[in-house]
């Protein structure tokens, strides 16, 4: 039988000792003077190139002859870290020649070949290279071989850490199963059949050694015996065929030959190909480029070349040629567009407080209380560089106010404002409660002239966010809390011309966020979310128009409008920053414009000491595009 006489060839080679390689290779992989056939299966000078832009990964898998080998190269051995022997060897063969394992190894026999081949009688080299070429066909055809080489290639997709797998010569079963690993990688035809035959190379003075010893007992033997103890192309080549012919492709012969699933193969390639660049990843910028780059990264942690949702998703993009959009979500952008919008909250509550907290409308010692609703939305375009964002705002305000005297007033407001933040499948939830306080003071009446006014915010902050990943990841969630404060001061002046109130103000605004980090959890990918302190400075200025009242029933109505303006002083994009298993990733947020500009129209009416008011304003800067709206009202006494 086939096996018979792959043993019998072993225990005649026993006694012939190979000389050991002068150099090292590029993949720094040793050459063993007692396995004279153990190379790495990733290449035997440099990497091999893999289809989509992949090297082979060296130290992953090995292929050996026996490894009856001697102290020195076992002590070698014992440096590459391999966790996994796996022996293609019959029982007889092993029982004669039992592998010396490396420290920590774990054995596990895979009897290939069993009893699938019949005896066949040689007397010619061309009766062996038919047997050989026969043999290889059997690895395709045959159910119970086809059985050993799936249980095996799910063992080296399990291995946690290097790998070697042998039979005697290290040619045939193990050459088979090189070619196939090297064919699922991606590595070229042509260049599987060279790695094959280089075991003629590196077993040349072995060959020669036997060939000389069959020589001296009958040339004739010797002759049939030699294309047995080296290897031809015919001989991988008809194995290849027959997968062409039975199964249409090596893929079909993986999965319905060896009954392997896509997410071991995907496995085994994770393991042993890394890509030097991802579909579509030099054409990205900003957030996804930086996504890009982490998933591209990724590949060098645990999560690759392992049963995890990571190398699953990673592989299918790599077969479908694009990243499906996980680019953009991976880093958490919602992270920093979140926190862009927290800055801006001072100026929403400036906003809310703007119709009744200056009191000028009031007596001298009078108070009014007021409540507002407010409602609002941005949404920011990112396409330039990031995933678009969008803002959505609803809360209450109740506060009151008190003129104390001619000049002066001030004035005290609690509220909530829940908003809702979402961008590159992400959202977050920013929970606020807040405290806000100002004064007026006129130099000569509330009513008309000049005047400084100050208003000063305070807020606690409960957050909570989800990312949903596509390709399988999951759903990151995270929760955390945070602070937020914002002071405006401002210089105005109040002045009537005919009928028509007009009140410029020019001033400065400063706003802070400080939201401590937290992890997220749900996936693979949940990110570790460094905090966030950060301010912003801005110039802000605007003029109010009120018209003449007009009497409708006993209500006294008067319309208004307003322009805003507020210049960043500082940038107003927020960078978020985070680490998924030690990589670090940073995302900007979509909103960056320097300049906003809010225009507007405002109603009142009052009837005693009861008035009812209304706010609707656009919002414009850069690429952000928003409303906003206040509904109000206030009871003087």
């Amino acid at each position: 039988m086939f096996h018979r006489i792959l043993f019998s060839l072993s225990v005649l080679s026993l006694s012939i000792s190979a000389a050991q390689a002068a150099s090292t290779n590029a993949l720094d992989t040793p050459r063993l003077a007692s396995a004279d056939n153990f190379r790495d299966v990733a290449g035997n000078n440099t990497p091999y190139s893999t289809s989509n832009n992949g090297v082979m990964r060296g130290g992953v898998f090995y292929r050996s002859n026996q490894l009856t080998v001697s102290p020195a190269d076992l002590a070698t051995l014992n440096s590459l870290n391999i966790s996994n022997v796996f022996d293609l060897r019959t029982p007889g063969e092993i029982a004669t020649a039992p592998d010396l394992l490396p420290e920590g190894a774990s054995y596990t026999n895979f009897n290939v070949t069993g009893q699938a081949f019949t005896d066949i009688n040689f007397s010619s080299a061309a009766d062996s290279i038919a047997m050989m070429e026969a043999g290889e066909r059997e690895f395709v055809t045959n159910p119970n071989v086809r059985s050993e080489f799936g249980k095996l290639m799910r063992a080296l997709a399990s291995s946690e850490d290097a790998a070697v797998f042998h039979c005697t010569a290290g040619k045939d079963r193990t050459g088979w199963t090189a070619a196939v690993l090297q064919s699922l990688a991606g590595v070229d035809e042509q260049t599987v059949m060279a790695d094959y035959l280089s075991t003629n190379a590196y077993t040349a003075d072995r060959v020669a050694a036997t060939l000389a010893q069959l020589n001296a007992i009958s040339p004739e033997m010797a002759a049939a015996y030699e294309p047995l103890l080296g290897v031809q192309a015919s001989f991988l080549q008809a194995g290849l065929d027959q997968v062409e012919a039975t199964y249409g492709s090596m893929d079909n012969y993986l999965k319905e030959g060896l009954g392997l699933d896509q997410e071991t193969i995907y496995v085994l390639r994770g393991k042993m190909v890394r890509y030097t660049s991802l579909p579509g990843q030099e054409n990205f910028s900003g957030n996804a480029a930086a996504g890009a780059a982490l998933l591209n990264d990724l590949q060098d942690t645990s999560l690759a070349g392992s049963y995890s949702a990571y190398n699953f998703y990673l592989q299918s993009a790599i077969d479908a040629g694009s990243l499906g959009g996980l680019e953009s979500q991976v880093g958490g952008q919602v992270h920093a567009d979140a926190s862009a919008y927290l800055l801006r909250q001072a100026s929403l509550i400036d906003d809310a407080l703007s119709p009744y907290a200056a009191g000028s409308n009031l007596k001298a010692g009078e108070s009014s209380l007021w409540m507002t609703g407010l409602a609002g939305y941005l949404g920011t375009d990112g396409s330039h560089s990031n995933a678009s964002s969008n803002e959505h705002t609803k809360g209450a305000v109740v506060g009151g106010v008190h003129r104390f005297n001619q000049r002066t007033s001030a004035n005290l407001a609690f509220g909530y404002n829940k908003g809702t933040i979402g961008s590159a499948s992400g959202d977050a939830k920013t929970d606020s409660t807040f405290i806000s306080a100002g004064s007026r003071y006129a130099f000569d009446s509330l009513e008309s002239g000049a005047y400084l006014d100050v208003q000063l915010d305070a807020g606690y902050i409960d957050y909570s966010s989800k990312r949903d990943l596509s390709g399988s990841l999951g759903t990151a969630k995270g929760d955390t809390h945070g602070s937020f404060y914002g002071a405006k001061g401002s210089l105005g002046y109040r002045m009537t011309r005919g009928s028509m109130l007009i009140e410029p103000e020019i001033g400065l605004r400063t706003s802070h966020v400080q939201l401590d980090g937290f992890k997220e959890k749900g996936s693979e990918l949940a990110l570790d979310v460094d905090s966030t302190n950060r301010s912003l400075n801005s110039l802000v200025a605007g003029v109010k128009l009120g018209f003449e009242s007009r009497l409708l029933a006993d209500w006294s109505v008067t319309p208004g409008l307003q322009l805003g303006y507020e210049h960043m002083l500082n940038d107003p994009k927020v960078k978020s920053s985070a680490t998924v298993l030690g990589l670090g990733i940073d995302q900007d947020s979509a909103f960056d414009s320097d300049n906003m500009i809010k225009a507007g129209m405002n109603i009142s009416a009052s009837h005693q000491a009861l008035t009812l008011g209304a706010d609707f304003n656009v919002l414009s800067g850069g690429d952000s595009r928003g409303l906003s709206g206040q509904i109000n009202a206030s009871i003087a006494f």
